[in-house]
């Protein structure tokens, strides 16, 4: 009877010795057959002691198991949460204190019958003295449906949460006993770092480490240890940064960098190929084509003009583009040089900038409507209407490329990826190739008039055409007013519409004071008054729209889309279940778009529920520089972005395309719940 009940106490899936409880756990409170589980083996230590990582550092050992488990079942390597430094006197130890779970996961076969599952732990518990013990842990879980178990459940999503992502890297030896380690990606600003390496003496773990950031890149000098070799040419480990938001990590394998300018041409090459298409394409987005209808109207009175002029004014149309992409492109490469996390469409998450924009696209309207006609207006700096010249082309050009900004072409996404990882003068070349292809329709245009002969001769329909042409640009005011509102407030956008309706009154004084040709000191007086009328309205406006913005409401989380965090995803996934994340962004008009043809329909919806499929929506209207990170570990810097996750444990992620239609969607959760 005694060896009995001794049995019977061993076959626990709990272990207390000292200052350690040992306890062998499971994510769901049942096995399902044919199906992946987690179970883990969870560490409660005592105030002050610590067990080790995979590499303990300059001492210790890490825990060890070894599984008995019934026929068909298999588990995997365990999963290590992000370890601490644990020093004692010269000694830097790798490990965790107060407690830790490491995850495993379990392959349940379908015809299986019985859920008892035995682990056989040791381990060594440590402070400043060293206890190793051992146990025996027997787990029974009932083999049929399977639920989160409240106790565990929320543990594992924690503890996976802390696994490190694997990322890319190099190493070069510098060959003064140290190495340089390059981890693209990994590089933010006022973050402090750690390097923990898999192998033990590899690496001086006493040295100091040197972190240097550039832009998103991250390099750090370390002090070979005793054990490396005298030309090192590998490394793995994990690197850890750390910032007042907690902490994050990427496993990387570091090899020689020779091995990437291998690669670098053909990467360069579909880089400008696909920016150049992006670009042209960007003149078919709904956000461009305000602005473009100025150039036609300006091709329009152009065309029974000199072919010289044409040509000229293509010409000096595709500068203006080029020239803000330059612009545009040096400003977000210095600012993520400073350790700014930025991507395309940037400016358009100030308030300010916004309040800016549509005042100077409103201003241009109401010239279009007939307001006001003067000869250095802003119709003639747009290159509409009469008094259009060359400054007026190159305008046009540059405020088409600002009001491109929020829109995503196809294939822009991964040219633009490529370009933000690479030096300056490469991403310079691929932002040229981009406002290349972006003005290319408009210098063919230009340089073959063949097609302009075959328009309407200037007459009475063009003052007609004029003012029709000012109501898309009122829509683009009204949409910039609608972004504006969401990222400052309802409060901030009434003062902005006071600003504008300040200055539709300048504008329309200015008119007034034209038709009466005034001059000498009366013209002062009323070039004067007019530009007091017009600087208050544009003082109201800035100055509301430079208060602190209000947490953005453009996500549109209702009782479909939930908000985006890391730690949903990492829970979602621990339990089972596929995700389905949106980045988006109210000034995103490709965003919007998908979300009123795809997302927002009964039948799309319908499939999420149908294959349980978690919908997550990340808004990037205000700046968020979590949701920079994560588009940069995809290899994106703008929005649209789509990524599905699959239920299954380790599966890899899925990108979709900026453009997305319900089949897509469905072959995509098809294919991930296989």
């Amino acid at each position: 009877m005694l060896l009995l009940w001794a049995g019977g106490a061993l076959a626990q899936p709990s272990a207390t010795q000292p200052h350690v409880t040992v306890s062998l756990a499971a994510e769901q409170t049942a096995l399902s057959p044919g199906a992946k589980a987690r179970i883990g083996l969870h560490f409660a230590l005592e105030d002050g002691w610590h067990v080790y990582w995979r590499n303990p550092g300059d001492s210790g050992e890490a825990p060890k198991v070894r599984w008995t488990l019934p026929d068909g079942f298999a588990a995997g390597d365990v999963h290590w949460p992000l370890p601490q430094r644990i020093r004692t006197g010269p000694l830097v130890n790798f490990g965790y204190e107060r407690e830790v779970l490491l995850p495993v996961e379990l392959t349940v076969p379908a015809g299986a019958t019985s859920g008892r599952l035995q682990a056989d732990v040791s381990w060594l518990v440590c402070q400043e003295d060293c206890i190793p013990g051992k146990a025996t842990l027997v787990l029974d879980l009932p083999v049929g449906p399977a639920a989160p178990d409240a106790r565990w459940a929320p543990r594992f999503a924690k503890a996976l949460a802390e696994v490190p992502a694997e990322g890319a890297a190099s190493l070069e030896d510098a060959g003064d006993g140290h190495v340089a380690l390059t981890v693209p990606g990994a590089g933010v600003a006022g973050a402090t770092y750690a390097f923990f390496p898999a192998a033990g003496d590899v690496i001086d773990l006493a040295a100091p480490e040197a972190a240097t950031v550039e832009g998103d890149t991250l390099r750090l000098r370390l002090k070979k240890g005793r054990l490396a070799p005298a030309t090192m040419t590998s490394l793995e480990g994990v690197v850890v940064s750390s910032t007042a938001g907690g902490r994050s990590g990427l496993f990387v394998r570091a090899g020689p960098p020779t091995a990437a300018p291998a690669e670098a041409p053909l990467g360069l090459v579909f880089a400008l190929l696909f920016a150049f298409l992006g670009g042209a394409l960007l003149n078919l987005m709904p956000c461009v084509f305000p602005v473009i209808s100025l150039k036609v109207l300006g091709f329009v009175e152009q065309a029974r003009e000199d072919r010289r002029k044409v040509r000229q004014h293509g010409l000096v149309f595709a500068a203006g583009v080029l020239v803000s992409f330059w612009v545009l492109a040096g400003t977000l490469l210095a600012l993520r040089a400073a350790g700014e996390q930025l991507g395309w469409g940037f400016q358009l998450q100030s308030p300010v900038f916004l309040a800016l924009l549509a005042a100077f696209i409103f201003v241009l309207a109401l010239s279009l409507c007939g307001v006001f006609e003067v000869g250095l207006s802003l119709t003639a700096l747009g290159g509409a209407g009469g008094g259009g010249g060359l400054g007026g082309s190159f305008t046009t050009g540059a405020l088409a490329t600002v009001v491109a900004t929020p829109c995503t072409a196809p294939f822009m996404g991964p040219a633009l990826g490529y370009a933000l990882t690479q030096p300056p003068a490469l991403a310079m070349l691929v932002f040229t190739a981009l406002g290349a292809g972006m003005a290319s329709p408009y210098v063919l245009l230009a340089w073959f008039p063949a097609a302009l002969r075959r328009l309407p001769r200037p007459g009475p329909w063009m003052v007609t055409f004029k003012q029709v042409m000012a109501f898309p640009l009122f829509a683009t005011v009204l949409w910039l007013l609608a972004v504006l509102g969401l990222q400052a407030g309802a409060m901030a956008l009434v003062e902005v519409l006071g600003g504008l309706l300040t200055l539709a009154f300048a504008a329309w004084l200015w008119g007034r004071l034209q038709l009466r040709h005034l001059g000498g000191a009366k013209l002062a007086a009323a070039v004067g008054l007019t530009l007091l009328i017009a600087g208050a309205g544009l003082a109201l406006g800035i100055r509301a729209a430079a208060r602190p913005a209000a947490p953005s409401q453009a996500a549109g989380v209702d009782d479909f889309w939930s908000p985006w965090t890391p730690d949903a995803v990492a829970s979602l996934r621990a339990a089972g279940k596929p995700v389905f994340v949106n980045f988006t962004a109210a000034w995103c008009i490709s965003c919007q778009v998908n979300e009123r043809l795809v997302f927002s329909t009964d039948d799309v919806r319908a499939d999420f529920a149908a294959h349980g499929v978690a919908a997550l929506k990340a808004d990037w209207t205000n700046k968020n520089e979590e949701i920079a990170r994560t588009l940069a570990s995809f290899g994106r810097q703008g929005v649209p972005l789509y990524v599905y996750y699959p239920g299954r444990a380790g599966a890899a992620p899925r990108v979709l395309p900026p453009v997305v239609t319900r089949d897509m969607l469905v072959e995509t959760f098809t294919e991930g719940s296989r």
